[in-house]
């Protein structure tokens, strides 16, 4: 009978324990799944455009490795936090090159996400392979209204459009009260006659008068004729919109006729355009993303990020419109909660995400919100001089 009860007890307890259900473990990912967020990208290694990104790869991986190094992004779909890997190509600042490349970022090594080329022509060649193949485009640097007239569906800008590129500039000269002309200087390609094309506007709506525009193509090397046209007209400021090697061609041949604005505003100035002219890019003003001392998000992840890789701020000031389009890529993906590019692309429209640079959210067409900084070299350094808000000098005008 003590068996027999023994018995019972045992098999009673088989039956307990056989009708609860188990603890749940952690879902893991299935067989197959994404077992990384792969990120397609060009960089100008190579090329006219290489002196102002050509290093852009090093920042790319080095943000992998500090987002990978506290976990990875976190998908949903997946229940797990999944590394990041960029798969990147030189597409030696041609646009026909790029956009065969984004094809192979699409077709062969199946990406999840696109970071666009540097420039508005490269963009607008780059993102027709994203829009035919339906994969979310993040662009950067490439502002440019034509980009965004085409009712393309898959591409989103971290940058305003060209046409308010200086806005603040012409803010703080309004507000200043102080010069009242200017003329203008272009190199005929996508993006310097965009940012032309609203700063002449800007300016008129600041009060000053307008002396002028010079076109030139860009591959002029012999500005003496402007010059002298500038000297005849003495303008308070000379606006250059144009990208480096025209802006420090033109800036060179300026100082060596003793061309003396009160202002020069050349609107790429970075470090290669202050390292090839030295003493000659002092009180230059440009325009930048961001600088140390400026408060808006947490900027401890990027300048990890930029010790990572080597990259100096001041030789390449385009470095935070890249680091504001890593962190829009990643809330995208965290807030998708998914890979498959509809919902990564809807969740990429929705954004309205505080950056390194302010917020970013989009319109319609893409265009975003990040805007510029008026700056200016001071003692040979980058100082941002508008708004006071965010200034880290003040404005020296007139320069001479």
């Amino acid at each position: 009978m003590k068996n027999l009860k023994l018995m019972l007890l045992f098999a009673s307890l088989v039956a307990l324990f056989a009708c609860q259900k188990p603890a749940q473990p952690a879902k893991k990912a299935a067989p197959g799944s994404k077992r990384e967020i792969k990120i397609g990208a060009t960089v100008s290694m190579s090329g006219k455009f290489s002196t102002e990104i050509g290093p852009f790869k090093k920042l790319m991986d080095a943000w992998a490795a500090a987002i990978n190094h506290r976990g990875g992004l976190y998908v949903k779909d997946e229940n797990a936090r999944l590394r990041v890997r960029f798969v990147v190509y030189d597409e030696k600042s041609d646009g026909t090159t790029a956009r065969r490349f984004y094809e192979r970022l699409i077709t062969k090594d199946k990406v999840d996400l696109l970071i666009g080329p540097y420039s508005s022509p490269l963009t607008f060649a780059a993102s027709v392979a994203a829009e035919e193949n339906g994969v979310p485009f993040i662009a950067i640097c490439a502002n440019s209204p034509k980009v965004y007239s085409r009712g393309f569906k898959w591409i989103a800008c971290v940058i305003d459009a060209a046409p308010r590129y200086t806005y603040r500039y012409w803010e703080m000269v309004a507000e200043e009260k102080r010069a009242r002309s200017v003329a203008f200087v272009v190199e005929d390609t996508l993006h310097p006659v965009g940012v032309y094309k609203g700063a002449k506007k800007l300016a008129e709506k600041a009060g000053l008068k307008d002396l002028g525009v010079r076109v030139l193509p860009p591959t002029t090397h012999d500005f003496t004729a402007t010059i002298v046209k500038l000297k005849e007209l003495n303008p308070d400021i000379i606006f250059v919109s144009a990208n480096v090697p025209f802006g420090i061609a033109f800036m060179r041949q300026a100082r060596e006729l003793d061309l003396r604005p009160r202002e020069f505003h050349v609107i790429h100035h970075g470090g290669v355009f202050r390292k090839a002219l030295g003493e000659a890019a002092e009180l230059v003003v440009g325009q930048s993303y961001w600088t140390e001392g400026m408060d808006y998000s947490n900027p401890e992840l990027f300048l990890e990020v930029m010790d990572r890789s080597g990259v100096v701020l001041e030789d390449f000031p385009w470095a935070p419109a890249y680091m504001m389009g890593f962190e829009v890529a990643a809330q995208a993906i965290e807030r998708a909660g998914s890979l498959d590019n509809n919902r990564l692309m809807a969740a990429l429209k929705r954004l309205n995400v505080m950056t390194i640079g302010g917020v970013v959210n989009f319109k319609p067409n893409g265009v975003g919100t990040i805007n510029t900084y008026p700056s200016q070299i001071i003692g040979g350094k980058y100082h941002i001089v508008w708004p006071p808000s965010v200034a880290t000098a003040d404005h020296r005008y007139p320069a001479r």
